[in-house]
């Protein structure tokens, strides 16, 4: 996995705060992304995405809401800015 970024959904998603794990600007941020919605972004941008289903966020660990790892293309900052645009391109 050290050649690899996680990836979790809450990092897109408009309702949490950036104190909960919240990574985009609010502006950027989609309403209640899934782990597939984040996958198919990914997979846009060629990330070689592979989905963890059963994950739970450690701030959230009774939600298993899944987990995408990303192949490290570029810095974290910047995937994770890529994949905002793209969610937000699919709404």
């Amino acid at each position: 996995m050290r050649d690899r970024y996680v990836l979790w959904p809450l990092y897109f998603d408009r309702g949490v705060s950036r104190q909960q794990g919240r990574r985009v600007s609010r502006e950027s941020a989609v309403k209640n992304p899934s782990v597939g919605d984040v996958a198919k972004a990914a997979k846009k941008l060629d990330l070689d995405p592979e989905v963890e289903e059963t994950a739970a966020h450690p701030s959230r660990w009774w939600r298993e809401e899944g987990r995408v790892l990303v192949r490290q293309a570029a810095s974290k900052t910047e995937i994770v800015r890529d994949i905002a645009t793209e969610l937000d391109k699919k709404q």
